[in-house]
């Protein structure tokens, strides 16, 4: 990351830039009581205070799904959100970005995907992980660039946008649950929004939505039933997917 860059970030989070001087991160932590936001030329990675875990960024699963994607033409999310070339999506759960991510290879070139992530460290990580991270499978590398990370409370972005903006929303809610059950997520702890999903959200999301509105949550999740979502059951996993069309 260049200079300039690094002081924007800076900014951003209102953090204090310094070297580090051979410091330990245990040393630098205890020496100003924040949480650290490491640079190097390959990646940004963020240490939270009084934790063992790091979050930085990866494209995970995404990597291995459009992958398989392309070879048999099947992923269940792009499969249940009915996603084809050209269409727009507004991923109203960024976190990590790798369903975004999954989402945008199958709308392709001509479609977009706009992800919202209402932590700025998060949406400053996965932003400049998109543009930046190179995977030898060319259609990932396109996929990540061609999303727009936002950083925004989902309700107050929905709020303002126009009525049918997107083809498509998705939701994706952090619970203490699903975090529990997944290492993978372990950096991503102290910065996940555990806000739930509420009735005001999903009333602007339908009119927000012009086809369809797509949930993913634990298994015994009641969000399904709650809010009147068509649950495709997966047996070989503990997340399901639920659909409602607008």
């Amino acid at each position: 990351m260049k200079l300039k860059q690094l002081v924007e970030s800076a900014q951003e989070l209102d953090y204090q830039i310094v070297d580090r001087k051979k410091n330990s991160l245990s040393t630098l932590q205890e020496r100003y009581q924040r949480s650290l936001l490491v640079v190097d030329k390959n990646r940004l990675e963020y240490y939270p205070l009084h934790s063992d875990s790091s979050f930085f960024f990866h494209p995970s699963s995404a990597v291995f799904r459009i992958k398989q994607f392309d070879a048999d033409g099947h992923d269940p999310l792009i499969a249940i959100a009915q996603l084809n070339e050209g269409m727009t999506v507004l991923d109203c759960t960024l976190g990590l970005g790798a369903d975004a991510i999954v989402m945008s290879h199958g709308v392709g070139s001509t479609g977009h995907v706009i992800g919202l992530e209402s932590n700025p460290a998060t949406a400053l990580i996965v932003r400049e992980g998109l543009k930046q991270w190179m995977e030898g499978y060319e259609p990932i590398v396109s996929a990540m660039r061609n999303i727009t990370v936002q950083k925004a409370d989902h309700l107050t972005y929905l709020r303002q946008c126009e009525d049918n903006a997107f083809d498509v929303l998705y939701f994706d809610p952090m619970f203490e649950k699903t975090v529990s059950e997944s290492i993978h997520l372990d950096g991503l702890r102290q910065l996940a929004n555990y806000q739930p999903l509420t009735e005001e959200v999903l009333d602007e999301a339908k009119r927000v939505a012009r086809k369809r509105i797509v949930l993913k949550a634990h298994f015994e999740s009641e969000l399904f039933e709650q809010f009147g979502f068509k649950r495709t059951i997966r047996k070989s996993s503990k997340l399901h997917y639920g659909v409602m069309e607008v």
